[in-house]
Formats: C-alpha cells, structure tokens, sequence
C-alpha cells in the first residue's frame, strides 16, 4: 500500500503539479491519536514535513469536516499555508499534503481536488480488495485436498475450478473410524474472501462434528444455526455431504444441493433426500438418505456451475448433457472422466465466460478382478 501511494504522489506531482501549483507533496497514515509520515516526494513544508500530526489538531478538524482544504489564511497548519491537503480511503486512514507554488489558481484547483480524492479512494480500496482476494485465494485452497484419498475398493477424484480467482466451491474427503469414508461439495453464495471464509467454516464445523461422532442430521442442523447467526455477507451454502462404507453402503444428507447421480448397471438414482439450504432459516431439521454402491456403480456429485455453462447460442450444459457424458465414458478411469468433463464444459462454452464456480467429484466402486 505504501509504495502504491508514493507512486501516486510522484504521479500527481509529475503530470499536473505544475497545472495545479503544486510543489512537493507528503503521506501521512493514521496511528492512533495521530497522522505519522511514512513518504514524502522532495521538497518540503514550512521547516520541514512534521513527523506526526495530531487528530485534535485544528486543521485536521477542519479536514475531517471537509476532507479536502486549502490553506491560505484562515488556520495555520503544522506543515505550512499555501498548501492543500486531502484525506482519503475508509474512515479517513491517509492525509496527503501537498505544498503549492506562488500563482496557484484557485478555481483550478478546487476542480481537480475532488477527482484527485476520488482516484486515491479508488487506489486504496482496489489495494486492499487485492489483499482481500489473496487472503480468500489462500483460505480456498488450504480446504481443497492436495491428493484424492485412497479408499480401497473404490475410485476417487474431484475438481474445481473459480470462475473468477477466488470462488465459493468447496470439495472435501476425511477417513472416519471402522474404514469409512466421509466426503462433502458445497456452493457458498457469492464470491471472494465472505465466501471463502463460509467454507472454511462449513469444512471445519463439519470435521469437528465428525471427530465427536455425531451423526450427520444433527451437524448439519448444528452448521445450519451457525451459518444463520453469522455476521457474514455470504450466509448460505448448499451442501451434499456423505458417508461410504466399504461394503458400499452410503448414508447422506442433501442440502439443498443439486442431487448427485448414482449410475447403476440399469438405471440412474438421484440422492435428494435432506432439507434445504444451510444458513436461512434457524431450527431447520435435515432428514438421512440411504443408497447402496455395487461394484461397477458410479457416483457423480457436482455444483449448480457444471449445469449453467452456457454457450454462444444461449444452451445450457444442462443435467441431461452431464448424464450422455457420463454414460459414454462409464468405463474410465474417475480422473479421467473429471479430466475430461472440465475440457467437455470448457469446449461447450467456447468463449461464453463460465459465470459460476465448477466442482465435481466422482467416486466409483471397483469390479472384483475377476470380473
């Protein structure tokens, strides 16, 4: 943020100083009960740019009601008349002073403040959205695994991929006691870091419920409430969450997500069974679905994005596509089939911008050798 701010002062002082009058320039930042230097371009105020300026100081008053002034003659600031300053950016964190040569136009000036105002407001937020997207960036993908769990008997892989640098999609495995396997997709509303930290919680909540072995209806009830109660923007996730025994018997609740397929040697099955979105209604009870997973079987879970690709003609990659899709590739591997579903969803969207994350996993129970 610093070096970003000196390059603009050096900027404004370069290209309009001299249209402006303006000199020399100095940044001030907040600190407690005082604005304290931290750069100034060459030049100075009067006796030299003052270390650190006090809050109840009487030109800092007057721009805290004004936010930008010039000073000539009605006060005498600590750095000099003849001189503007401007404060900027959320609850007044930076002063900027700049010291104005003789024959400097007033009305000029008093035009170009507000849009100098506007671009360092502008600057400083874009700076810290910057910190705020690395953070959610760096949250997302600590929660996504680095290797797909093994789990013997069975197949496993998953991906995702943001529509934008940080998205709301989250996928996750954990090995529960007496050989079971847990695993969980969700979509949290919106983007960026409110959305990352929603999943972060949900992946949290839910491994600490697991550990203390309750059972899933009741943590996902426990989420629901805290998601509900959550001070966060982005206050709602759908979520499918899932429990495979070796034997293939699989215990799930569904909330509010789009069903995941089963494909069966004869027929497709879709897990509804649960309740409705976590986070906007309190007390929400979640109902347990039940499935079973012969070998051979093949089981898909994915977010709304995978259905919503659009393409230039305005179709959509809907559930009957992502079923033909999977049906002519039933026999391949799982990494492949999510390999080749990403490139399948990419081509079909051409140079239509995927407007939603995209998440997919598919775990797939193996044939005895002998088969």
């Amino acid at each position: 943020m610093k070096e970003m701010l000196s390059l603009i002062l050096a900027e404004l002082v370069e290209s309009v100083g001299a249209d402006l009058g303006i000199r020399s320039g100095c940044i001030y930042r907040l600190s407690g009960k005082a604005y304290r230097k931290t750069d100034q371009l060459s030049g100075s105020g009067v006796g030299g740019w003052p270390a650190s300026i006090p809050i109840d100081n009487e030109a800092i008053e007057l721009l805290a009601r004004h936010k930008n002034y010039i000073f000539v003659d009605t006060v005498d600031p600590p750095w000099g008349r003849n001189s503007v300053a401007v404060l900027f950016s959320e609850d007044d964190e930076y002063l900027l002073v700049m010291m104005l040569e003789d024959g400097w136009v007033r009305e000029t000036l008093d035009f170009s403040l507000n849009t100098i105002r506007s671009t360092l407001n502008f600057s400083s937020s874009t700076s810290r959205f910057s910190a705020d997207l690395q953070e959610a960036y760096e949250i997302q993908k600590s929660l996504l695994p680095r290797i797909e769990p093994e789990f013997e008997g069975y197949e496993i892989a998953g991906r995702m991929e943001a529509a934008e640098r940080v998205g709301g999609d989250l996928y996750d495995f954990s090995a529960l006691e007496e050989g079971v396997l847990s695993f969980a997709v969700g979509d949290a509303s919106g983007h960026g870091l409110p959305a990352a930290l929603l999943a972060r919680d949900v992946v949290t909540g839910l491994r600490m419920g697991m550990e203390k072995e309750m059972k899933i209806s009741s943590v996902l009830r426990k989420l629901n409430n805290v998601i509900y109660r959550s001070r966060l923007s982005t206050r709602f996730i759908s979520l499918f969450y899932g429990e495979l025994e070796p034997e293939g018997t699989l215990v799930y609740v569904n909330a509010g997500h789009p069903p995941p397929i089963l494909f069966k040697s004869d027929r497709i099955e879709k897990l509804s069974t649960g309740g409705t979105i976590l986070g906007p209604l309190e007390d929400t009870e979640f109902n347990r679905g039940f499935a079973f997973m012969d070998p051979g079987d093949l089981l898909i879970i994915f977010t709304d994005g995978i259905l919503e690709a659009t393409n230039t003609d305005g179709d959509i990659y809907d559930e009957g596509r992502l079923i033909e899709f999977v049906r002519s590739n039933i026999e391949s591997p799982a990494f492949e089939i999510i390999r080749g579903l990403f490139t399948e969803i990419r081509d079909f969207a051409g140079s239509v911008r995927l407007q939603d994350d995209t998440t997919a996993v598919v775990i797939r129970r193996q044939r005895p050798q002998s088969e």
